[in-house]
């Protein structure tokens, strides 16, 4: 079984503030690095988590917003590294280790640092900080997925207790009821997106299973299993939504969710 061991430092991240963009550049490279070259048997703690989600907010606020595709790399990179952080999780596993602790941890960090800096977010960056939400969340969902495809044919409990914690985090920050740390616009964008988000990385996830199951030559059972195993995880994430369209202290939350809850089950 593979040993967590103590958490090692992590890069400064006080260069991602810079008014010099290439900088901001040089620092990113390093955190991108470290993130990548990190052990994964040392994980990185909630403080160094919410650390580099700092310093990498700051460096989506500081990029110039009038550069609509520069802009949308950045974040691009930035949300993908999820996968880096999955990557850890899954090394873990394969030894015999707990899994979670990168993911739930990363997550969880994020959601925090958007939640508390979302009320001071000017006019002029909103929508990049919009698009970061949604990228982030895709890339979430597209994980959960790819975690459900791959683990069904072998056994769904790997799977399932991922996107559990998941769910968890999500129902805990940006899809709390009632969580106050958590401001209401928050909430309405990521249920504004949601349904979008979690359908189309459902199709992708099915569309792909299809393929892979032809390719593989498996048996039409064997293919209607990932599929159920797929969609079975999506009424999973959509739980906090059905929550929170029922117990959000603001009505306009939960019009929202109901209206994203709708959507789901006329699409699914």
């Amino acid at each position: 079984m593979a040993a967590i061991t103590e958490s090692e430092p992590i890069p400064s991240v006080k260069d991602l503030a810079s008014s010099e963009s290439s900088i901001r550049r040089s620092a990113l490279r390093a955190i991108v690095s470290h993130l990548n070259e990190r052990e994964a048997t040392s994980p990185l703690t909630p403080t160094q988590s919410l650390q580099l989600w700092r310093g990498l907010y700051v460096a989506v606020y500081m990029h110039d917003s009038k550069n609509a595709i520069s802009v949308q790399n950045l974040i691009t990179e930035v949300a993908g590294l999820l996968s880096v952080i999955a990557a850890k999780d899954k090394a873990i596993s394969t030894s015999g280790g707990q899994d979670g602790v990168w993911l739930d941890t990363w997550t969880t960090a994020f959601w925090e640092t958007i939640s508390r800096e979302w009320v001071s977010i000017d006019q002029w960056r909103m929508n990049k900080v919009l698009l970061l939400v949604r990228f982030f969340l895709r890339e979430n969902l597209r994980l959960l997925f790819d975690a459900v495809a791959v683990d069904e044919p072998k056994s769904s409990a790997k799977s399932h207790e991922i996107v559990t914690r998941q769910v968890h985090v999500l129902e805990s920050w940006p899809l709390s009821p009632r969580e106050r740390k958590v401001p209401d616009g928050l909430r309405l964008h990521v249920l504004d997106v949601w349904s979008d988000e979690l359908l189309a990385q459902l199709e992708a996830a099915t569309a792909a299973a299809a393929v892979q199951g032809g390719q593989e030559s498996s048996s039409e059972s064997g293919e209607n299993g990932v599929k159920n195993a797929l969609t079975g995880a999506a009424k999973l994430i959509m739980a906090p939504v059905e929550k929170i369209s029922k117990e959000a202290l603001s009505k306009g939350v939960k019009m929202r969710a109901k209206d994203a809850v709708k959507s789901f089950q006329e699409s699914i």
